[in-house]
């Protein structure tokens, strides 16, 4: 069969043997988008998917100070566009316009330009609101207290004090928090730096993955820092298909709505399969996703579930800016090995180095190949081996030799979308 996969700003087209290709995996549920997303929001504010409606928490709370918490520039979420229905309702139900500040959930990232605030926000919404970029390392961050691993809990000021908090969020897959949105709006989006990195270091625990949620202590630390230490009152999240499309939108209950989300998400990007593969092909999904190494590596994490140990992955995708990351690129440029990586890494957390990490658990489960414009020796210290395209015909020999005539080959056009599940495994 000829398939072709996103390549940067193009596509490469390959030729795999028909007797050995099982399947091609593809996002297995599609949802119609939604025409008025304003209207949908306006829906969830009146009937929340689960919990108390937007109008009853303001009767009930009377609020003098609410905060509004928004993704950075990081996200595509249109909160420019999620933001009018809320704002509306609030000032509609004697909520005084003084009272209200966006809070741009920083997480450990930069704080956002004027120019960026006023493209994430609109320039009208930026200019008539009080606005605010957290900052991880403010000298006046609130000390919520202890949580139940040891470790405190700091939120940004404005965040803390108010009476009323609302967040504006996606329904994504994550890495080690299991999925974003809901909860993680308050830890990591307007946490302490130490506080974050607290939580992020405990990603090499058993049972943290992408798409877990039950046993995470990653995602369990987080959903306690808003039930027991600073509340979400409301949120309201967004489903997107692969294509940005918002597809569904949940409000209401911090946890309950945004499970709703988790389920419709799950619905259209898990694909279940008999079995993993011998070779599995796998595509970042071009420009932007494959820059570099940093945002393309979501490509092999999930592409990951679908090898079988001991197999190969052929992985597509150009990065132009290389690693993508200082501390990434420091320590791959290190030269360190495999075994050097996980010492160093478990001994110290460093946010950054964790994908290498990854990199390197990746290879000592199987063999990598890389097509890209990397050369030959990064390739090799992201534990990959490089590869292009017309190496394919003998690469096919060698894994039939490796593996026998029968070998399996799975397809993922799409490798940062699709989550491969073995039937009876995550």
């Amino acid at each position: 069969m000829k398939t072709s996969l996103k390549y940067g700003r193009g596509e490469i087209e390959i030729s795999l043997p028909d007797k050995n290709v099982i399947g091609v995996l593809e996002p297995s549920v599609h949802l119609p988008p939604i025409t008025n997303l304003e209207e949908a929001v306006k829906g969830v504010l009146s009937k929340p998917t689960a919990g108390t409606s937007l109008v009853d928490l303001i009767k009930e709370k009377k609020p003098q100070s609410v905060a509004i918490i928004v993704n950075d520039m990081t996200r595509s979420t249109p909160s420019e566009r999620v933001l009018p229905p809320i704002l509306d309702m609030l000032e509609g139900n004697g909520v005084a316009r003084e009272a209200i500040t966006i809070v741009i959930a920083n997480g450990t990232h930069r704080a956002e330009t004027e120019a960026e605030i006023e493209s994430l926000l609109s320039k009208d919404i930026a200019s008539t609101y009080r606005v605010e970029n957290h900052l991880c390392d403010a000298p006046d961050l609130v000390d919520m207290g202890v949580m139940s691993s040891g470790n405190r809990l700091l939120i940004n000021h404005t965040v803390a004090r108010a009476d009323l908090r609302i967040a504006i969020g996606e329904v994504l897959l994550h890495y080690y928090a299991g999925f974003a949105g809901g909860r993680k709006s308050i830890l990591p989006g307007v946490a302490g730096r130490d506080t974050t990195m607290r939580n992020h270091s405990m990603m090499v625990r058993p049972g943290v993955g992408i798409g877990i949620l039950d046993g995470n202590c990653v995602y369990e630390e987080t959903d306690e820092a808003v039930e027991k230490f600073c509340p979400l009152h409301f949120i309201v999240n967004l489903v997107s298909d692969s294509h940005k499309n918002v597809v569904r939108v949940v409000g209401g209950h911090f946890r309950d709505a945004w499970l709703e989300g988790v389920k419709t998400f799950r619905e259209m990007n898990f694909v279940t399969i008999d079995e993993g593969a011998d070779v599995v092909v796998v595509s970042a999904g071009g420009y932007p996703k494959d820059i570099n190494m940093y945002q393309a590596h979501k490509a092999i994490y999930m592409g990951s579930y679908a090898v079988k140990k001991s197999g190969t992955m052929l992985f597509f995708a150009e990065l132009e800016e290389g690693y993508g990351h200082k501390v990434f690129a420091e320590w791959a440029e290190s030269g360190r090995t495999a075994a050097e990586v996980f010492r160093d890494f478990e001994a110290e957390f460093r946010f950054g180095a964790h994908k290498l990490y990854y990199m390197a658990t990746h290879a000592r489960d199987f063999d990598m190949y890389l097509h890209s414009a990397v050369d030959e020796d990064k390739t090799r210290k992201m534990f990959c081996k490089k590869f292009s395209p017309p190496d394919i015909t003998s690469l096919l020999k060698g894994f039939e030799e490796r593996f026998g005539a029968d070998y399996k080959i799975l397809v993922i056009p799409q490798g940062g979308i699709v989550l491969p599940q073995v039937k009876g495994g995550v």
